[in-house]
């Protein structure tokens, strides 16, 4: 079974995608913050993470770039599922490393057809 760890601080997205990811047949692991998703990437490598940029304790970017950076976890596909709309910020966020960049509100089939993408 493929795992997909969610990192974002907001419960409410976190209890849908974990909802929908399971249904989807995936194991799904969560992190509520930087520093927490770090941790948990480096100790349980998932095949998949789907990143929020705006959380405490660091923040997407930190996370990106720590994972982007070792050597142990730096093939995982990042999805960065965020509120943060400016195109210059989502060119930085994928020059940074994030394999997708989807804006909330979001449609569930797109973020369906970027794991898909990503993991086959």
């Amino acid at each position: 079974m493929r795992k997909i760890m969610i990192i974002d601080d907001d419960l409410d997205v976190l209890k849908v995608l974990h909802k929908r990811l399971t249904q989807a047949g995936f194991e799904v692991m969560a992190a509520q913050d930087a520093y927490q998703g770090i941790a948990m990437v480096h100790k349980t490598p998932p095949d998949l993470i789907i990143l929020d940029l705006i959380m405490p304790a660091g923040g997407g970017q930190a996370v990106l770039k720590n994972i982007r950076l070792s050597n142990q976890v730096k093939y995982i596909p990042i999805i960065v599922l965020t509120g943060v709309t400016d195109p210059e910020y989502k060119k930085k966020v994928l020059s940074d490393g994030a394999d997708a960049y989807i804006e909330k509100p979001y449609d569930p089939e797109d973020l369906m057809a970027a794991i898909k993408a990503l993991l086959d």
